[in-house]
């Protein structure tokens, strides 16, 4: 049966987010298999929390669609039509962005790029920010030596855009260390996933900007070594979850998400030391 074709329109929809994987659902399989696939079945939407509206509000007006998403969010507005708090920081974090020159080059390239493809046997789709072509890069590096070693020897890069509340390393439950913002939340494991899928090995950058007042910025790339050791991750992994989601195996349930914690039934009265322990 042939695959539905991938638009920017119905990336999201459900047909299409049941026919491919992506970076994000992948994340998502990789912290609960039983809350991702009832998230993917409409059964458990996820909460639309602030935090993730103020990174969506930027990529708005990055992909110049930001007087559509106003319309659809009007949450986003006090009684008197003014701008919530949170989204006066998100201009604020715009205008910052906008100011700078390196970081408006690396936006530069063609918008929210759709592709498909292939990993291990599974259906991909990803959609990228900016796509840069060679030129840019070579003209990038041109005026900021100091960006060579992401973009000095490469036909284009693949350019990520993130807000995120800071940069500093995070602790990571898992290697009991703190870890680089990047790898606390995969997006070494994201890179991975663009890469393999856009085809041509292109350096992948991360464009951040932060919510603090007043905001940084950061760019930075994940080494291409890196990167190939999350595809191995990624290789290994997602013909488990692509058989999930066709019902093909159970999910495993983490029994600590939001979701698990909404559908646990009680089966048994437990020692108190052992609340907590799965």
């Amino acid at each position: 049966m042939a695959l539905p074709t991938v638009t920017k329109e119905n990336y999201f929809s459900q047909e299409i987010q049941m026919a491919y994987l992506s970076a994000s659902q992948f994340k998502a399989f990789d912290q609960c298999e039983a809350g991702a696939l009832a998230q993917l079945r409409g059964e458990f939407p996820p909460a639309e929390t602030t935090a993730l509206l103020v990174g969506s509000y930027v990529d708005a007006v990055f992909a110049k669609e930001i007087d559509s998403f106003r319309q659809s969010h009007p949450g986003l507005f006090k009684r008197d039509g003014a701008l919530k708090a949170d989204f006066l920081r998100a201009e604020e974090l715009v205008e910052r962005m906008q100011g700078d020159l390196l970081y408006t080059l690396l936006l530069s390239g063609e918008k929210q790029v759709v592709r498909t493809g292939q990993i291990a046997g599974v259906p991909f789709k990803i959609k990228i920010d900016s796509l840069l072509d060679g030129a840019t890069c070579r003209a990038i590096v041109q005026k900021f030596p100091g960006a060579g070693a992401a973009l000095g020897f490469c036909d284009g890069a693949i350019v990520d855009q993130k807000v995120m509340k800071d940069t500093e390393d995070l602790w990571d439950p898992e290697t009991h260390s703190r870890v680089p913002f990047a790898a606390r939340w995969g997006y070494d494991l994201q890179g991975a996933i663009y890469q393999a899928i856009e085809g041509h090995m292109l350096p992948f950058v991360l464009a951040v900007g932060t919510k603090q007042s007043p905001p940084a910025l950061e760019a930075v790339y994940i080494p291409d070594g890196q990167l190939a050791a999350k595809l191995a991750e990624v290789e290994d992994r997602a013909p488990r979850y692509q058989a999930i989601k066709e019902g093909k195996l159970p999910p495993r349930r983490c029994g600590k998400c939001p979701y698990c914690r909404a559908t646990r039934k009680l089966e048994k009265i437990l020692d108190y030391r052992e609340v907590g322990t799965w």
